[in-house]
C-alpha cells in the first residue's frame, strides 16, 4: 500500500529542488521491503496509472482489488519519479531486496536510460550500479536511439495540450506556440505571455517541442522550468503556459490522480484550445460528461498532438525463443496471436481510462505496424551501441541432419557477446527452429530433418540487440532463374513488372512473385502455368528512377532466385483549361477559373496568369482548380493564357490564350 499524508503536510514539505518548484505529493513509492519483481521507473505522466495498475493506493483510492499480474503472481512495482514525500528531485530508491541504492529517474529519457544501465552494468551519475535493478520503464515518447535493444509496448493515447492562465490564451495556433517557445512572441491577444517548460528527459517536453517544432537548443534560457504536469507551480502567474498531459490534466483535476493542478484550475487555469494542422477552428482537448473532464477523441488521435503512451522493456526479455525471456514481463505488458496483456484486459483498461487516457485496440502490441517501436539503448557520452559482427559459419549435412559450427568475429564488440541464435527455414520457406543458446555454445546439431532445402541464420547478440546475421544455404535440386521488364511510365499511370521464371530439369515454377522498392513491398503476383506474371504497381511511386527487386521465393524443388530492374517514373502530362468572363467593366476585377487535370492524380501547385510575358496575377491549385481574381484591366481587348507550373508529378503546361474585353 502506498503511506498516505495530510494534504497540510504535503505542502508544508514542498521543497525547491534544482531550481523547479514542487508541488506536494500525495502518494508513495511500495513501502520499504515490500519489494515486487516487476519494477518501473519513469515517466511523470503514466506513473500515477502504473501505481494503480500495479494495485497501490492512488488519492486515497486503493487499487489492489484490480492488481495486474503475471500467471505466476508477478507484481508491478512503480516508483515514482520525485520523492513522494517530500517532491524533492535527485533522491535515490532501493528496488529489490539487497540491491543497490540509485538515483530516482525523473521523466521518460531518465526511465529508459535507468532500465538501458539495468541492462549494461553501467553507472548512474552518483556513481551507483543499477544493473538488474529495473525491468521496464514509463515513457511517454518513444525513442531516442535508433537500434532494436528496447520495445516499446503502447498502452494507452494520450494528448499534450498546453495549459494556460489568462483569457488572452483560450485559443493558440501551432505558430504561435512556436515563436512563444523561441522567444520571437511575448504578446498574445494583448496578454504578455510567461512560458514555462517541463524539466530536461521529460517526455512531454521533447513531444511538445517536436510538436511545434523548435529544437531543445532553441529554447530560450529565460523560460522557466517546472516538473512535468504539475500546473499549481506553473500557472503562477497571468499569461503564463506550460505544455501539459491531457491525461494528467483530467486524472488530477477529476480527483484520481494526486492534485499538482486543481488550485491553478480553480485560480482560472485551463488547457487552451488549439487549432490543429490542416484545421480552420480550434479543438478544445478535453470536454465535460456527467460533471467530469474527459478526452476529446479528435484531438488525442491527432498526429501532431495525439501521442501513445508506453512502456519500454528489453526486446530479448519479450521473446519466447531467448534464452532472456521473461514469462512474468510477457504476460502483463505484452499481446501477441492468442496472449493478451494483462495490461490490456477490461480491469486494467478501466483503469487506464480513468486516469484520463483512451484506451486502443493496440494496447500491449509489439509490432511496429501496431504502434509498437524499436528503439536502441539510451546511455549518455561516449556508450558503445554497435552489435556483433557475424560469426563465421561453417556446416555438415549428413543423414537428415545438419550441424552448424561458428567461430567469433575478430572485432570483438565494446559490449561482450551474450547469447548466439540460429534459425532454421525449411524448404517451403518457413521457419523449422530457433535456437538462443549461450556466449560459449559453439555449436548446433538439428536432426531428423525432412530432406529438402534448408537455409540457417547464426547471430552474435549482445544488450544491444541482434548481430550481423551469418547464412548457410543447403544445395538446392534445382534452380529458378527470375527475369523482369519495365517501360518508363508517367506519374498517375499504373506502371508494371512483366516477370518471368524459369527453372531447369523441366520443373515449372509456381507460387508467387514479390516486388520491392527498397525494403518496402510494391506488388505481388502469382505466376500462370508457364511461369509469367505481369505485376500493376502503385500508380503514386515517386517520380525517380526506382531500383526495384524482383523476388521468387521458390518451392520444393526449386531455389528461390531474384533480380534487379530499372523502373523509370515520369512526371505526369498535364491539360489546363480555363474558365472565365468575355467581357467586364473596366472599373471591375474579372475572375478567371483555372483547371488543372493529370491521369491518375490531382495537381496541387501554382498557377499564373499572363499578360504576353507579365505575370497580372496568381493562384494556387486546390482539387485541381482554382479561381483567381485579376487586377482592373484597361479599356480594351486584354489577350491572356495561364501557366500551370508544375510540381514535383505533374510537368508545367501553358494554357490556351483566351480574351477577356474591358469595357
Amino acid at each position: 500500500m502506498r503511506r498516505l499524508r495530510s494534504q497540510a503536510a504535503f505542502v508544508a514539505a514542498a521543497v525547491v529542488a534544482g531550481g523547479i518548484a514542487l508541488a506536494s505529493p500525495a502518494v508513495a513509492d511500495p513501502d520499504a521491503g515490500a519489494f515486487r519483481q516487476l519494477v518501473g521507473v519513469g515517466s511523470d505522466t503514466t506513473q500515477d496509472v502504473l501505481n494503480a495498475l500495479a494495485g497501490d493506493t492512488v488519492n486515497t483510492t486503493s487499487y489492489s482489488g484490480t492488481a495486474v499480474k503475471s500467471a505466476n503472481g508477478a507484481g508491478i512495482a512503480s516508483y515514482d519519479a520525485i520523492q513522494p514525500v517530500t517532491g524533492a528531485t535527485g533522491t535515490k530508491i532501493t528496488t529489490r531486496t539487497g540491491g543497490t541504492t540509485f538515483l530516482r529517474p525523473n521523466g521518460s529519457g531518465a526511465g529508459r536510460t535507468a532500465l538501458s544501465q539495468s541492462l549494461t552494468g553501467d553507472l548512474d551519475a552518483s556513481g551507483a550500479s543499477v544493473k538488474g535493478q529495473v525491468d521496464f520503464a514509463r515513457s511517454s515518447g518513444g525513442p531516442s536511439n535508433s537500434g532494436t535493444a528496447l520495445t516499446y509496448i503502447p498502452m494507452a493515447r494520450d494528448a499534450v495540450g498546453v495549459a494556460v492562465k489568462g483569457s488572452g490564451l483560450d485559443t493558440l495556433t501551432v505558430k504561435q506556440l512556436h515563436d512563444i517557445y523561441i522567444g520571437a512572441l511575448t504578446v498574445v491577444n494583448g496578454q504578455t505571455v510567461h512560458p514555462k517548460i517541463p524539466q530536461s528527459g521529460s517526455g512531454t517536453r521533447k513531444f511538445f517541442l517536436n510538436a511545434i517544432g523548435v529544437a531543445d537548443s532553441d529554447v530560450p534560457a529565460n523560460i522557466g522550468v517546472v516538473q512535468e504536469n504539475q500546473a499549481n507551480a506553473a500557472l503562477t502567474e497571468d499569461g503564463a503556459l506550460v505544455p501539459f498531459s491531457v491525461g494528467s490534466w483530467i486524472a488530477q483535476n477529476n480527483g484520481v490522480s494526486p492534485n499538482y493542478s486543481k488550485e491553478a484550475a480553480a485560480a482560472g487555469g485551463h488547457l487552451a484550445s488549439v487549432q490543429l494542422p490542416g484545421d480552420t477552428g480550434a479543438t478544445s482537448p478535453i470536454t465535460t460528461v456527467n460533471g467530469n473532464l474527459a478526452p476529446v477523441n479528435a484531438y488525442y488521435e491527432n498526429s501532431t498532438f495525439g501521442r501513445d503512451v508506453y512502456n519500454v522493456v528489453p526486446s530479448r526479455a519479450i521473446d519466447p525463443t531467448s534464452i532472456f525471456f521473461d514469462k512474468d514481463l510477457y504476460d502483463v505488458f505484452v499481446t501477441s496471436g492468442s496472449h493478451t496483456a494483462q495490461l490490456a484486459s477490461d480491469n486494467a483498461e478501466t483503469v487506464i481510462a480513468k486516469f484520463g487516457f483512451v484506451n486502443e485496440s493496440y494496447n500491449g502490441s509489439v509490432s511496429v505496424a501496431r504502434h509498437a517501436k524499436l528503439g536502441g539503448l539510451e546511455e549518455g557520452g561516449t556508450f558503445d551501441s554497435s552489435v556483433p559482427n557475424a560469426p563465421a559459419v561453417k556446416s555438415t549435412v549428413g543423414d537428415a541432419s545438419l550441424k552448424l559450427t561458428w567461430t567469433p568475429n575478430s572485432a570483438a564488440p565494446a559490449m561482450p557477446v551474450t547469447d548466439y541464435r540460429v534459425t532454421l527455414t525449411g524448404p517451403d520457406g518457413g521457419v523449422v527452429a530457433v535456437k538462443d543458446v549461450t556466449a560459449a555454445t559453439r555449436s548446433l546439431s538439428f536432426t531428423a530433418l525432412a530432406t529438402g532445402t534448408y537455409t540457417a541464420t547464426v547471430t552474435a547478440n549482445n544488450v544491444n540487440g541482434t548481430g550481423a546475421a551469418a547464412t548457410w544455404t543447403g544445395a538446392v535440386k534445382y534452380a529458378s532463374t527470375t527475369k523482369a521488364t519495365t517501360a518508363t511510365t508517367a506519374y498517375g499511370k499504373t506502371p508494371k513488372v512483366a516477370v518471368t521464371v524459369t527453372g531447369t530439369h523441366g520443373v515449372k515454377p509456381t507460387g508467387k512473385v514479390t516486388v520491392k522498392d527498397g525494403t518496402t513491398v510494391v506488388g505481388t503476383g502469382t505466376l500462370d502455368s508457364s511461369g509469367k506474371v505481369t505485376i500493376g504497381l502503385s500508380n503514386h511511386l515517386k517520380v525517380a528512377t526506382h531500383s526495384l527487386s524482383v523476388s521468387y521465393p521458390g518451392t520444393s524443388k526449386l531455389n528461390a532466385s531474384s533480380s534487379l530492374v530499372s523502373l523509370k517514373i515520369t512526371k505526369a502530362s498535364a491539360a489546363v483549361s480555363t474558365s472565365h468572363p468575355t467581357s467586364v467593366s473596366h472599373t471591375a476585377k474579372a475572375k478567371v477559373t483555372v483547371k488543372v487535370t493529370a491521369t491518375g492524380t490531382t495537381p496541387g501547385g501554382s498557377v499564373r496568369i499572363y499578360q504576353g510575358s507579365k505575370v497580372i496575377a496568381t493562384g494556387t491549385l486546390s482539387g485541381g482548380h482554382v479561381t483567381i481574381t485579376l487586377p482592373k484591366l484597361s479599356k480594351g481587348k486584354h489577350s491572356l493564357h495561364a501557366f500551370y507550373v508544375g510540381s514535383s508529378t505533374v510537368n508545367s503546361k501553358t494554357g490556351a490564350y483566351f480574351t477577356i474585353t474591358s469595357k
